[in-house]
């Protein structure tokens, strides 16, 4: 994928200013070294920023960070959305054990990525089995969405799934079932 050439101004704010003193001058730059960061839960799930001092993030997380550095430098095209795919042990192997015990071939998951200029692109980790073709409903947030607003969505989405599928669980233990799994995939 061609990624356009943005330089980040260390004059735009507060965030372009740390990462320029990281020496990550480019939205290219940012990319990279996001990519290259492990994934994991940060301590607050909902403050971006955390990925700067705890050098680990999630796909929102991530994600958010790049849109966020994106607002501050006026950087047009360069989009933050939440997608649901089907999160299931053919996906993900080691999962096979939790969604079993839960009697759950898998679940909606949520999943934050970018869209650049018209393109999918996903920084979450260089090993994510997430591709574009698997998104099932997407929709455009802001940084600011990727807490209360993004887990609501998810819990109506988990619902309706549920309903449809004549699930007959309740949803608290289908997301408890949720918060294992992704418990698992951020060990190392």
């Amino acid at each position: 994928m061609n990624i356009p050439n943005l330089s980040i101004d260390p004059k735009a704010g507060q965030l372009s200013a740390i990462l320029y003193s990281k020496e990550i001058t480019s939205l290219q730059n940012l990319l990279d070294w996001l990519l290259g960061l492990p994934y994991g839960r940060n301590s607050d799930r909902t403050d971006y920023t955390l990925i700067l001092r705890e050098n680990k993030g999630t796909c929102s997380t991530k994600h958010a960070l790049v849109r966020a550095v994106a607002i501050e430098n006026n950087w047009p095209d360069v989009d933050l959305y939440i997608g649901f795919f089907f999160m299931d042990s053919n996906i993900y192997p080691r999962l096979k054990d939790i969604l079993e015990k839960a009697g759950l071939e898998g679940i909606p998951e949520a999943h934050t990525f970018l869209v650049i200029d018209g393109n999918y692109v996903d920084v979450t980790s260089k090993s994510s089995p997430i591709e574009e073709g698997m998104i099932i409903d997407e929709m455009d947030i802001e940084p600011e969405g990727i807490g209360d607003l993004k887990e609501s969505i998810h819990k109506g989405f988990i619902a309706d799934w549920a309903e449809e599928e004549k699930i007959n669980l309740p949803l608290d233990q289908i997301w408890t079932t949720r918060e294992a799994c992704i418990k698992e995939l951020s060990k190392a």
